[in-house]
């Protein structure tokens, strides 16, 4: 049986730097801080809020430690900055913890109500598989505001993004072995398998001396479209592949990147570049390719954007005998805000115009890219002995 999931709330974000992060997030990438922890807040959580919308359904919280007993310190000892709670709506607080206590969930704290001037606030916690991830189910059915930690100045759901942000399509998560991830999701959140790939630089050339890959499964909530897809490093060369570099400079596994659907990416990725946002560029041949691989994917209608225009962007191709989609890759905020301590966190903005999947044939045009970039910044061994002893 599947949890009574509805959508995102929000998702927080521990950062050590608090002004840089609200910088980021309100000039960059279009947001508006709604919202700050009250100081009872601050007090009892040892920790500053700020409440950033990047678009209607979109919410990010932003915190930082003000004291060594909050979880943003806690979070903060053992990783760079990144995401340490996901947090869902659903219908139903009582069903939903009496579910995942069937599944034998791991509790952080049972179903607890909190009522306030604004109503009823439900919430239940639970570990995850992902580490220091972990997740929050919300019902705020009866709720007029965005938690009780917060004081608004504007509410939720009502800050449009100037970016065309439209809702978070999808996040992606990598660990160093799926297996657990994939039980995870199946057993305990009542997910279902939606997609999988996998593939190997040495698929291509065998007579590399090395090389590296990835498996990646995507497993979604049918009932509110919630999906996650999810990498783990493929062998040979499993310390080549930027799955376990990803989880080497995370110190652990982690949320790799959130994408941002929105209609329009042509519009989008040039007002973010202005804004600041640093893209990955696709490699020198790609775009010779786009044609065959559209035409091999069984695609047989035409991309209505012009695809020297796209090209000039960067913005990958990819398609299926359902439409096609257009998407982008950031890079890390460690990257683009010149802070180590930023985290391996990424985004990417993804323009759907019929493809639901998740751009098979852009999978390995990334992780080359990614690959390359790599290279260059000395992180990848040009030769790598295997594990043996």
């Amino acid at each position: 049986m599947r949890l009574p999931l509805l959508n995102y709330h929000s998702l927080e974000q521990y950062v050590a730097n608090l002004p840089a992060a609200e910088r980021f997030y309100t000039r960059t990438m279009g947001g508006k801080v709604i919202g700050r922890s009250t100081p009872e807040a601050i007090a009892r959580e040892g920790m500053e809020r700020l409440v950033v919308a990047l678009g209607k359904t979109i919410h990010i919280i932003l915190s930082a430690p003000k004291q060594d007993f909050s979880l943003a310190a806690q979070y903060l000892k053992l990783h760079p900055e990144g995401y340490g709670f996901l947090n869902f709506r659903v219908k139903n607080i009582e069903r939903t913890a009496d579910l995942l206590k069937s599944k034998h969930a791991t509790f952080l704290f049972d179903a607890h109500e909190t009522v306030d001037n604004n109503g009823t606030f439900g919430q239940v916690a639970i570990a995850s598989a992902l580490d220091d991830v972990n997740y929050r189910f919300i019902d705020d059915s009866k709720y007029q505001g965005f938690g009780p930690s917060f004081a608004m100045t504007q509410a939720a759901g009502s800050h449009a993004s100037p970016l065309g942000f439209q809702c978070i399509d999808h996040l992606t998560c990598n660990v160093r072995t799926l297996q657990p991830l994939i039980s995870f999701y199946r057993d305990v959140m009542g997910f279902e398998q939606f997609w999988d790939i996998d593939f190997h630089t040495n698929d291509v050339n065998p007579d590399l001396p090395v090389g590296s890959g990835l498996k990646s499964v995507v497993m979604w909530h049918p009932d509110s479209g919630i999906k996650f897809a999810n990498n783990e490093p493929a062998p040979p060369f499993f310390r080549n592949s930027q799955i376990d570099i990803y989880c080497r400079d995370n110190r652990g596994s982690g949320v790799q990147h959130v994408a941002f659907m929105v209609p329009d990416i042509l519009s989008v990725v040039p007002a973010m570049r202005k804004n600041g946002a640093q893209f990955m560029d696709a490699t020198a041949d790609y775009y010779e390719r786009v044609p065959a691989r559209l035409k091999k994917s069984g695609f047989r209608d035409t991309i209505r954007e012009d695809m020297t225009a796209l090209a000039k962007e960067s913005i990958l191709v990819d398609s299926s005998p359902k439409g096609y989609l257009l998407q982008i890759f950031s890079h890390e905020r460690n990257r683009m805000l010149d802070d180590p301590n930023a985290g391996a966190l990424f985004y990417e903005i993804i323009q759907r115009e019929g493809d639901d999947g998740f751009g098979g044939g852009n999978f390995r045009a990334l992780f080359e890219t990614i690959e390359a970039d790599q290279v260059a910044l000395a992180k990848v061994a040009k030769q790598l002995p295997l594990d043996l002893i």
